[in-house]
């Protein structure tokens, strides 16, 4: 009889996920090599390649791994007393440095978005990372969808075109927020310092803007400066400011 192997598939996983951060961490996203990970995890390359074809289908195993996490701090985010308002501007608020798994973290975002990386993502791992993606979406589908069929939000128009229109409308302010943060990091970085490390400030121009966004639909109760405070309190309590 074969001896029984020493890890199941999921811990095999597991090992060379972690492994390959240990990697990228002492090199960079760029330059770590699959024969180092194979070193690093204490597994043969044919074990490897069971689990991961490429250096692309670790970024994107990587990246599915911080889209679970981000899902799972929305849910906590979503389930805090605040109003629907609140809770989306509490999610403008956290912590950069609080909510990352990997000190890549950034970096793994911008690799995922990129075509040549794309192209040479297997298909388990592509699916594996829309799923990650589409859950984190969900989060906030659910409690927007909560908000308008309880009252709290009165939508004029068809539901669904609204709740996408108003979530397209804050996540391209905050991700248009971010782009333009890492163009500025540019200089930042030749002064030894990194703005995106930090939390925004209540009255950060990108809160500002979201409150302005929210506020043009018809909520029971506007967000205002006293429920931003209220948000970014609750996210210190929890860690996460």
């Amino acid at each position: 009889m074969a001896p029984a192997p020493k890890y199941s598939p999921q811990e095999q996983e597991e090992i060379i996920l972690n492994a390959a951060a240990e990697c990228i961490c002492e090199t960079s996203l760029l330059d770590f090599t699959m024969s180092s990970v194979s070193r690093a995890a204490g597994l043969s390359m044919g074990s490897i390649y069971k689990h991961v074809q490429c250096k692309e289908d670790i970024i994107f195993a990587l990246a599915t791994r911080v889209f679970r996490y981000h899902s799972n701090i929305f849910k906590k985010i979503m389930a805090m007393p605040l109003t629907t308002p609140e809770k989306i501007a509490a999610i403008a608020l956290l912590n950069p440095d609080k909510i990352q798994v990997y000190s890549f973290d950034r970096h793994l975002e911008s690799s995922v978005a990129n075509e040549l990386v794309i192209s040479r993502v297997s298909s388990l791992w592509t699916e594996r990372m829309l799923k990650a993606h589409e859950d984190c979406e969900q989060v906030f589908n659910k409690c927007m969808h909560q908000a308008a069929y309880s009252g709290e939000l009165t939508l004029n128009g068809n539901t669904e075109d609204m709740i996408e229109e108003i979530n397209l409308g804050c996540w391209a302010l905050l991700m248009g927020y971010q782009y333009v943060e890492r163009v500025v990091q540019i200089r930042h970085i030749t002064e030894g310092t990194d703005s995106l490390t930090e939390p925004l400030a209540l009255d950060a121009p990108a809160i500002r803007s979201m409150q302005r966004l929210l506020n043009s639909y018809q909520w029971q109760i506007p967000l205002d400066g006293d429920g931003i405070a209220k948000a970014a309190s609750l996210l210190a309590e929890h860690q996460l400011r």
